[in-house]
């Protein structure tokens, strides 16, 4: 793949071309590391909220997300990526802070976007507040995250400032043109898509914000030098990738809930299936898939989870996710592991191997 930002991402190994990422481990110092990193963020983002009235109706729901505690990739690859490259986790504290930020506001709009009823253990916050006062704070903690960022990057010389606000703008609109993409495509009941388009769409929506941005920002900050953003693009690029592959596979095996089917969303999943389904099948998954979610049956996505595992589209996509890790985790050591041995690199080299935790590994076909 090419190494320059706005370029498209990388294949997707064929049948067979596979190997699985079961070797990949990430050790118990480094998963301590990363929660650490995770909490640190966590903390300065509630410090950066503000507090007063009107509390009910907006201040005190901006916290329900980050109390909730999510992975913390994005966090982790800002300030690992500093350190690793020469500086300290606390020279990105603020701006992993505003990622955290951020994203709680883009999963309070998404879960309004897909009628999603819970959220990270919890009812999400159109469902416990009202889907007015969700949005209005979703609204809140966007801004808040852009003025964090702001500030952040004002503390800076400014080519490097001008190139990490800049760097944020495009991971904002590459990330809403992505959302659109997925939300138009549900909308439009497309039919005709395919690996290139899922791969565009995981690009825009999930890795420009959650690894690309990340970790270039960490990497301009250690280095003052904003051309530095170029040398961990590939590597973000591809982990987002994975990481976005690997929510669609553990969305699918949630108890109660069969992924992104019961949304209707356009996946390499449904790609692989109307790939690999029979003609008559074929019709009829493209039928189910154009129903509406309040149309589409549980009976309907059984009949849809079942043809995954019997036309071995689950299989085949889970040896697709495995080669992917396995060429990340190969172009993270050819990018990071030439630096000094540190807790920041560690974290770095072991990051294909956390987003892949929770799925499944078998990677022999279905029955």
């Amino acid at each position: 793949m090419s190494s320059e930002p706005g370029t498209a991402g990388p294949g997707v190994a064929g049948p067979g071309a596979a190997t699985p990422s079961s070797r990949l481990s990430v050790p118990a110092a480094t998963q301590r590391a990363i929660r650490d990193l995770h909490g640190r963020a966590t903390r300065r983002a509630l410090l950066l909220l503000p507090s007063g009235e009107p509390r009910d109706h907006l201040y005190g729901l901006l916290p329900a997300y980050l109390l909730r505690r999510g992975r913390g990739v994005r966090p982790a690859l800002c300030m690992a990526a500093c350190a690793a490259l020469g500086g300290r986790y606390e020279d990105t504290l603020d701006f992993a802070a505003a990622f955290e930020l951020l994203h709680s506001a883009f999963l309070i709009h998404d879960d309004i976007e897909d009628e999603t009823a819970t959220r990270r253990g919890g009812p999400a916050l159109h469902v416990s507040a009202g889907l007015g006062l969700a949005l209005n704070a979703g609204d809140a903690l966007a801004t808040l995250a852009a003025g964090a960022a702001a500030r952040a990057a004002s503390r800076f010389r400014p080519p490097v400032a001008r190139a990490l606000l800049e760097g944020w703008e495009r991971m904002v609109r590459e990330t809403v043109e992505g959302q659109a993409l997925d939300l138009g495509w549900e909308r439009d009941r497309r039919e005709d898509l395919g690996l290139d388009d899922y791969l565009e769409l995981c690009g825009k929506k999930t890795a420009w914000y959650t690894t690309v941005q990340p970790l270039a920002t960490g990497a301009v900050i250690a280095s003052g030098d904003p051309e530095r953003a170029r040398d961990t693009f590939a590597f973000g690029w591809l982990l987002g990738i994975v990481f976005q592959l690997a929510n669609d596979l553990c969305g699918l095996d949630a108890p109660g809930r069969p992924g992104d089917l019961t949304e209707g969303k356009r996946t390499l999943l449904t790609i692989r299936l109307l790939g690999a389904a029979g003609e008559a099948d074929a019709v009829e998954v493209r039928r189910i898939l154009g129903l509406s979610r309040q149309e589409r049956s549980a009976a309907e996505i059984d009949w849809l989870v079942g043809q995954l595992h019997a036309t071995g589209a689950l299989a085949r996509t889970r040896r697709d996710l495995h080669a992917l890790a396995d060429e990340t985790a190969r172009l993270g050591t050819e990018t990071f592991g030439d630096l000094p041995p540190s807790e920041a690199r560690d974290v770095l080299l072991a990051m294909p191997a956390y987003v892949l935790e929770g799925v499944p590994t078998d990677t022999t076909p279905d029955a």
